[in-house]
């Protein structure tokens, strides 16, 4: 497959030609690579309208999501199927362009082949947007920290494992090395996992669903043990009233809670005290 990449920009006025630069995708055959400019964004709404700039972010918000998906996907399967509907390919940026009602302009599509994916994407973004590219993480370490520190005072550390690295070839159904917050076994399995939603959208849904893959993985491993169904949590930081991180955390109250149930950070003390008057024993030892 030809790597290529795609600029994205945004039109600066609904009779207007200009048009300003705002992120750019990178297709390879083993990743995807999006990053768009917050600042250029937060311009157009100055520019045009808050609506206009709210609705763009939207798109890219869901393209990165997307890309996530397919992301961990080729973790799996180890190279992108581009026959697939609506994966990263020309049919699917005319979708993309009817699914932001024309907002986002899409340019054409320019091959290349450098060797190193990674500084290439880097080096072009800084390039065309003169901004510093920057990682984000599915965790702060602020709150993570807090989490961790809550864990290990609680005295649960001979019955429980924190910060658990579970590898694939120990867990079927992963699809790379996945560290669970905390995670023990008494009929069934105990486990929960610390998720910041004030995190941007595209990381906390990464961060939701590496979760899923881990509990349907950890299901399977149940059922092949002759172990009870288990029982799952998110320790979740509070996010903004009115947030889009809120909302999702709202949708999650209604709809996810027969998979896992979501903690409010503050109430930890409830999970670790079920540990502790239980009789739990750490998962390590079972994963064999």
């Amino acid at each position: 497959m030809e790597s290529f990449f795609v600029p994205i920009f945004l039109k600066l006025g609904k009779l207007s030609e200009e048009k300003l630069l705002v992120a750019l995708i990178m297709v390879t055959p083993q990743k995807i690579w999006i990053k768009y400019s917050q600042k250029r964004i937060q311009l157009t709404s100055q520019v045009i309208n808050a609506e206009y700039s709210s609705l763009a972010k939207e798109v890219l918000d869901q393209i990165q999501i997307k890309a996530g998906e397919v992301n961990a996907m080729l973790a799996k399967t180890g190279e992108i199927q581009f026959n697939h509907p609506h994966i990263f390919n020309a049919d699917y940026f005319e979708y993309l362009k009817k699914y932001s009602q024309n907002t986002l302009l899409f340019g054409n599509i320019e091959a290349f082949n450098f060797q190193n994916s990674a500084l290439s994407f880097e080096s072009l973004y800084e390039s065309l947007m003169n901004e510093k590219t920057e990682l984000p993480r599915s965790v702060k370490p602020d709150f993570h920290n807090k989490i961790k520190k809550s864990l290990t005072e609680s005295g649960i550390d001979d019955k429980a494992d924190i910060g658990l690295k579970i590898t694939p070839d120990k867990l079927a159904g992963l699809y790379y090395d996945t560290t669970v917050t905390l995670i023990s076994r008494n009929g069934g399995i105990f486990a929960a996992e610390a998720i910041d939603f004030t995190n941007g959208i595209p990381a906390l849904a990464n961060a939701l669903n590496a979760f899923e893959v881990l509990i349907n993985s950890l299901n399977i491993f149940s059922k092949q043990k002759n172990l009870n169904h288990g029982t799952y949590h998110i320790v979740n930081s509070v996010p903004a009233p009115g947030s889009e991180q809120e909302k999702l955390l709202n949708n999650i109250y209604k709809n996810k809670k027969e998979v896992y149930t979501a903690v409010p950070e503050d109430a930890i003390g409830e999970i670790t005290g079920i540990i502790k008057s239980g009789n739990f024993m750490k998962f390590s030892m079972v994963l064999t």
